[in-house]
Formats: structure tokens, sequence, C-alpha cells
């Protein structure tokens, strides 16, 4: 299958090839390469080490590459590690199944788009704690928005506040590494901070020259044993004249259980505040259920393993349809992250989703290209500015 594979690619026109026969020697050959690597294509069933394991080891040089699984194995076992892949931080373009057909190749590849910001790859991609430390006192850490729509108009309803670190001499170094340091370290207090601030400065700049957006944050685990963190965060809306019902706090379903009862001590007083909660990833944790009875939130947000391609796949669809259906029941809003292709979006539409955010409506932007993205996109929708 590899020579029948690699003898495709160059007669597709695609040059820069590179075949191994074994997935232990190709790891070596990515984590030591100079120059970016854009896709892998890979086998499950491989001698030494499958294409599973691969997977895992890919994930921990930090790279975003991005992943096309060829097996002969269920469909259902292509869609098991694709939605493993999906979890961290590498992007399947497609499963093909064997034998591989030029035109599904093709579409497969034709899905890739290269990252706006390159990430260093290898030894290139480590970083430590000192390194964090000063990149936050000296403001190396910024904010990109993603914006999200109501599906029923087209309107912008608001933003998700993501960090973004540019280091000076490594470049971008990737969110899954470097939040994974300051919460080991001590430093997710700080760098949430700096997100917050940033964000909530620039949000309120955008409200003065007309433009009513919503603001998401994501707030660790490690913040909800913080007592006077609704204090802090409400003091901070205050002094900025931010309504605070415009903004809403972004938890996961594993920081909530962690510590089941101070959580749900801060998180009913960031409600009784009238600020918005949001169960961040939902589907991919164990005690969702028990969570949104318990938990007042105002917003589910469904993790994009079940939003990107749900068409064309029964299970992720059904899941989706319930995560919806179950929003409406609890009068709260449902939105769907991952949004890539016009199907995602037409599927979220037929479902009746609240808000969605994704690539297909836009890539995380930093401040700068915003608002012309805003423009833009009004026009292009015949919207009101």
């Amino acid at each position: 299958m590899l020579k029948t594979l690699h003898k495709l690619l160059l007669n597709l026109g695609i040059s820069d090839v590179v075949c191994i026969d074994n997935a232990r020697d190709a790891l070596k050959h990515i984590a030591s390469r100079r120059q970016r690597t854009d896709i892998v294509i890979s086998d499950l069933n491989m001698p030494e080490m499958d294409g599973i394991e691969l997977i895992r080891h890919l994930n921990s040089l930090g790279t975003n590459l991005s992943l096309i699984l060829v097996s002969g194995e269920d469909p259902r076992l292509l869609d098991t590690v694709q939605h493993l892949s999906n979890q961290d931080t590498l992007k399947v373009l497609s499963t093909l199944s064997k034998p591989v057909k030029k035109d599904r190749l093709i579409d497969a590849i034709e899905a890739y788009e290269p990252p706006e910001d390159l990430t260093p790859v290898g030894p290139a991609a480590m970083v430590f704690a000192d390194e964090l430390q000063k990149a936050i006192t000296a403001g190396e850490i910024s904010v990109h928005y993603q914006p999200q729509v109501r599906v029923s108009d087209r309107r912008i309803f608001g933003v998700e506040a993501l960090a973004r670190w540019k280091h000076p001499t490594k470049g971008n170094i990737p969110p899954s590494i470097f939040i994974g340091i300051a919460e080991k370290y001590a430093m997710i207090d700080l760098l949430t901070d700096c997100v917050f601030d940033q964000a909530l400065s620039q949000v309120i700049e955008w409200r003065n020259l007309g433009y009513d957006l919503h603001l998401s944050v994501n707030f660790s685990a490690t913040l909800l044993d913080q007592l006077d963190l609704p204090e802090r965060i409400h003091t901070r809306l205050e002094e900025m004249g931010f309504p605070r019902s415009r903004f809403t706090v972004e938890v996961t379903e594993s920081t909530v259980a962690n510590d089941a009862r101070t959580a749900l001590e801060i998180l009913s007083r960031l409600r009784l505040k009238n600020i918005g909660l949001s169960i961040d990833d939902f589907g991919t944790g164990f005690s969702s259920m028990e969570q949104l009875q318990n938990i007042p939130f105002t917003e589910l947000k469904i993790d994009r393993s079940f939003v990107h391609n749900s068409h064309c796949n029964s299970a992720s669809q059904a899941i989706l349809e319930s995560s919806i259906n179950l929003a409406k029941g609890l009068s709260i809003r449902s939105v769907a992250e991952g949004v890539e292709i016009d199907e995602d979006w037409n599927l979220l539409d037929k479902l009746g989703c609240d808000l969605v955010q994704g690539f297909h409506i836009a890539k995380p932007l930093p401040p700068e290209t915003f608002l012309q993205w805003v423009k833009d996109y009004a026009h292009k929708n015949m919207l009101p500015l």
C-alpha cells in the first residue's frame, strides 16, 4: 500500500513526499525535521507501533499537523480513532478505507488548510516555565477573538477570547503546551487575568464604536477553588463598565468534577451576580447530566468532535441532536464549536442550534483585523453593521 500511495501522491503533483515503513522511524523523522510536516498519512495496523499509538506520540510533539487515516478495519473503529485525534492538537482530514481510491485521496488532501501561524516542531516546541512567566509580564501573550454567530439570522452574537503566545525566538507556541505549563507551575491565575483584562478592554473599545458583543472567557479548573473569584470578576466588570449579562465564564466538564463542593459554590455565586456560565466541551466527560442538573448553566457548548462532519456520522448526529434538544428543554443556549463546512451549518440550522463558531465562520482573529472581518461578513450576508 505504501508504494501505491506514494505513486498516487506523485501523480497528483505532490513532490515532497517521504515514505517510511514503520511508525517509530516516522516519528523520529518528524521530530527532527527542520521543515514543517503538513500531512501524515498513516495505516492503523503497523508492526512495532500501531497507528493509534503513533497519534499519541505525534500529539506529544505539540504539532498541529493534519492526518489522513487509512485502514481496512471496521468503519466504527476509524470513527473512534478520528474522535481520539480530534481531542488532541491533530486534525483528521479524512478516514479512508482500503483500497484507497484516488478521488477520496484528492478530497482529503484538498481539505487541508495550512495554518496562518506556523507552530514550532520538535525541540523548538519545548518551552519552560520561566519563559512563560517572562512572556506574561513582558506582554508576549496576546488574545485572538473567534466570532460566535446566531444561526437563525446569521448575526454576530459575540466572541470567545483565546490566548496566543508568540515566543521571540521559537515562534508561535500552541495553547495546549503553554496553558498546561501555566496550570502545572501555578501561573494560570496570572495568565487568565492577562487574557481577561486584554479581552475586556478590547471588547469595551469595540462597544464604544457601536459593536455590542458578548464576551466569553475560559477559566481553568485550578481557579475554581478560589472562593474570591466571583468578587474579582464582578469587581473588574464593574470597574470597566461592562454589562455582567454580556459576559460568560466557560468551564469544562472535568473542571467542575475536580472539587464539586467548592466549584458549585463559586459557580452559583457567579450566577447570583448575573454572570453567564457555559459548560464547555459538552459530551466529552462522564458527569454531564448531573452537572446540568446541579449547576445553573446558561449555555451548553457542544464539543467539536460531535459537530464537524456529523452529517455523515449517524452516531455524532444523534448526540448532536440530543444535546441541542437538551439545551432547549433546560431553556439555555446551545453553542456548536468546530463548524467548518456548509454541511455542518446546514445540519445545525435544521436541528435548531442557537449559536455556532468555527473556521466556516472565521478563525480566531487578532484585534487589528477583527473589525474588518465584521464589515466583510455583514456585507457578504447583507446584514446591517
